[in-house]
């Protein structure tokens, strides 16, 4: 699997090929040393960091550390983060957005609202099945549900209404 961290401005990319890591497309030597519950050393490249977790987001894409003692914020994203930001998904463009669409063809897995319910912004709506995986669909901005247009079982095309909001 492939991930984008964003630290300081700076974009990497990093993923995962079997025991081996590639960091920016380059294959690095990565070891992970656990020295409590909330610190480890990390190796990558030779070059030694020691890190401690201070905060994890609850879907775990933010991450506050001490690397080296200096704090570092993290931001980070999978090849399916990336994939639905780019159809316009779960970024600014759809903070305000009153009809929640489809971003690709996929099988409805679970309904997780109902018509009326207020929701706040990154809430999980539903659940989908794209591409062999399963993604969940965040409300982009708080509100009330006005409309659900689907159900559990139902197959979805690209750009289809499935929730919309007041």
């Amino acid at each position: 699997m492939k991930y984008q961290i964003e630290t300081g401005g700076k974009k990497s990319a990093i993923e995962r090929k079997g025991d081996s890591f590639q960091f920016n497309n380059e294959e690095v030597k990565l070891d992970f040393h656990s020295l409590n519950t909330d610190t480890s050393v990390v190796s990558i490249g030779g070059e030694m960091f020691t890190v401690r977790l201070m905060e994890v987001s609850e879907d775990r894409k933010k991450v506050t550390a001490l690397v080296n003692g200096k704090k570092a914020e993290l931001s980070i994203r999978s090849e399916t983060d990336l994939l639905l930001e780019k159809m316009g998904v779960g970024g600014s463009s759809q903070a305000s957005a009153k009809k929640i669409k489809a971003p690709m063809p996929g099988l409805i897995v679970k309904v997780l609202v109902e018509i009326g319910e207020e929701v706040e912004k990154g809430q999980v709506l539903l659940n989908f099945e794209a591409m062999k995986m399963e993604n969940q669909l965040k409300s982009p901005g708080a509100g009330k549900v006005k409309s659900i247009s689907v159900g559990k079982g139902d197959k979805v095309e690209k750009g289809q209404v499935l929730v919309e909001m007041e």
